[in-house]
């Protein structure tokens, strides 16, 4: 007799292998492993995620040396000339790279008849390293083209120092001749001016102009105003005696100290005419030149743009720097100064903590035996304004005084200048111009301090000049400080010890650049246009790209040289990863490009040697 069936749920059925406790472990064991890999080879977050994108796209992964040949390939298009200590591209390669990345974000690019085009240079520590790097955007191309990931690297430089004379000595009479060179700029039937101007913070300044620096009686890099009249605007001019001569040549008289120009040689703007009268009557601190303008005469002092960013780093870092030292003020001694101090850095740590986390401390100063208030970290742009809030708290650490009020005012002026820089033009004309003195009459009145440092005076007598003829936020150096992050980055990030670390990190940029361009056409039309002028590829198809693309292979492109260690790690991946070829296949592509020679290859530019 057939028995009664039984329930399906009732059955018995064995657990998966993956469920039980030899596997538990294997795959506890794999990933730990895979922790240890990511941790130890410095693999970021950002990386990872990229990998695994790419994997789940393609299916597959490349080797070693098929990677290593497509880098040879690719790093044969980018001329870079390069000696011990530098590593450069003629800019004229440069400003052609500029433009073809400038029209991809600007839609009425070609409506302009001059292009500006920032050159920035400013310097940076890699390791032990002094690097002195270079790079351009076009201005015209927008915002977009001043991030980092969009400058055209021009040249980077080991210098054993920054000043004038060793720059002088470091950077290449071809690459200076060159830069003089480039006038105008041939670009889709149409003839472009190039107008060159400088960006950086003011010590590169300093060094390109051949100054004295901020310790000299005259500290200002646009004017000759004297030190002791660097807080006199406009609205605050006076009559000053001043003697002149000894003896019996003794002269008294009286000058007009009043607000000075960035550009108006007749308000005290300086001049590379000025410069080179001082410097020929052997007068070298006169004024506060010290040598010869490390670029001649290819840039002028209203060439070089102010830089907002490291104007804001500057001013609040002084503001804060004040305010500590107003707080370490007690009126008590010993152990009484040391409580109320102690109160103030918790008071100051609690406020840290709340508004940019514990990146950013106080303590008191180790170094000072009169128990003063330190601050510890850095203190970056945008955590700047998270610190100095509304809710900062003045009144617990500089007490219920004038000094409280005056602090709180100065504070407040400058955020309000710094939000006025920000807004879109067209403004409410001369408002930036009010907050400019209105500032500096609160900063001169506040008494945290009794001189006015030259980014101060910078702000009460030129920021709005530069404001009414520049737009100052086309003169950013936020991505350029952020490009030297990267700097620093690809030079820690080598494997092995590059033997030509300044021809590796120049290569890097230049493809990092080209990968910006995700259909290969572009990266063809740039290559391009980069290496002789010619731009016809505005409607390109993919099919026309493959074409060119096979064209050029087959025209047997000369390659240029390679670095040392590219050439040793493509030997050592022969050797060590010939068996994963089969297994992991090739690329699909290759990017070298097409130069298209006609006779007119040389049109582009049309040079001027002085």
């Amino acid at each position: 007799m057939r028995g009664t069936k039984r329930p399906y749920d009732e059955d018995i059925i064995e657990e998966p292998c993956r469920k039980n406790e030899k596997w538990h472990s294997y795959i506890a064991e794999a990933k730990r492993e895979f922790l240890h890999l990511k941790d130890s080879h410095h693999i970021t977050d950002a990386g990872l995620k990229a990998m695994f994108k790419f994997y789940k796209t393609h299916k597959k992964l490349y080797s070693l040396k098929d990677t290593n040949k497509l880098r040879n390939k690719t790093n044969a298009k980018f001329p870079v000339i390069f000696t011990k200590s530098s590593a450069y591209v003629k800019l004229e390669y440069a400003v052609r790279t500029a433009i073809f990345v400038a029209q991809k974000h600007a839609a009425d690019f070609e409506k302009q008849d001059v292009l500006t085009f920032r050159f920035n240079m400013d310097g940076t520590l890699i390791g032990n390293k002094h690097i002195v790097a270079i790079s351009i955007n076009c201005v015209e191309g927008g915002r977009e083209c001043q991030r980092a990931k969009n400058l055209i690297p021009v040249g980077l430089f080991e210098v054993q120092k920054e000043n004038t004379e060793l720059l002088r000595k470091t950077l290449p009479q071809e690459f200076i001749g060159d830069i003089r060179s480039v006038k105008q700029i041939h670009y889709k039937h149409k003839d472009f001016d190039v107008k060159l101007k400088l960006g950086g913070d003011l010590m590169n300044a300093v060094y390109v102009f051949g100054l004295a620096g901020f310790t000299s009686n005259y500290p200002c890099v646009f004017c000759t105003q004297h030190k002791d009249d660097l807080h006199i605007t406009e609205e605050t001019a006076y009559d000053k005696v001043v003697t002149e001569g000894k003896g019996k040549n003794k002269v008294t008289k009286t000058i007009r100290i009043s607000g000075t120009s960035y550009y108006d040689v007749t308000k005290l703007a300086r001049s590379l005419e000025e410069q080179k009268h001082c410097l020929h009557n052997g007068k070298v601190n006169d004024l506060g030149y010290k040598c010869e303008p490390l670029f001649g005469d290819l840039f002028d002092f209203k060439d070089y743009v102010l830089d907002t960013l490291h104007m804001k780093l500057r001013i609040f870092d002084v503001l804060l720097k004040d305010i500590l030292a107003h707080a370490s003020r007690t009126e008590q001694y010993g152990a009484e100064h040391t409580k109320i101090i102690e109160e103030k850095v918790a008071i100051l740590n609690r406020h840290a903590e709340k508004t940019v986390g514990k990146r950013f401390f106080f303590q008191i100063d180790p170094e000072n035996q009169n128990k003063t208030i330190t601050s510890r970290g850095k203190l970056s742009g945008h955590l700047q304004d998270l610190f100095f809030i509304d809710q900062f708290p003045f009144a617990q650490v500089l007490g219920n005084g004038a000094i409280n009020k005056s602090a709180k005012r100065v504070v407040g002026k400058f955020k309000e200048l710094l939000a006025e820089v920000k807004k879109d033009k067209p403004r409410c004309k001369n408002t930036l111009k009010r907050l400019s003195q209105e500032f500096i009459r609160e900063f001169r009145q506040s008494g945290l301090r009794t001189t006015v440092t030259p980014y101060v005076h910078i702000v009460g007598n030129h920021l709005f000049q530069f404001d009414e003829l520049e737009d100052l936020r086309a003169f950013n150096m936020q991505g350029v400080e952020k490009g030297n992050d990267v700097l620093s980055r690809l030079y820690f990030s080598s494997t092995n010890p590059a033997k030509n670390p300044l021809l590796t990190m120049m290569q890097k940029l230049f493809r990092m650049l080209e990968m910006n361009f995700q259909n290969e056409s572009e990266r063809i039309a740039m290559a391009t246009f980069a290496q002789t002028g010619v731009y016809d590829f505005d409607d390109i198809d993919d099919e026309n790209a493959t074409l060119l693309h096979s064209e050029s292979e087959s025209s047997g492109v000369s390659s240029r040289r390679k670095s040392f260690d590219e050439m040793d790690s493509e030997e050592e991946s022969e050797t060590a990863l010939q068996e994963d070829d089969e297994e992991l296949g090739g690329f699909l592509s290759s990017f070298t490009p097409t130069i298209v020679r006609s006779e007119n290859r040389f049109k582009s530019f049309k040079t001027c040697n002085k």
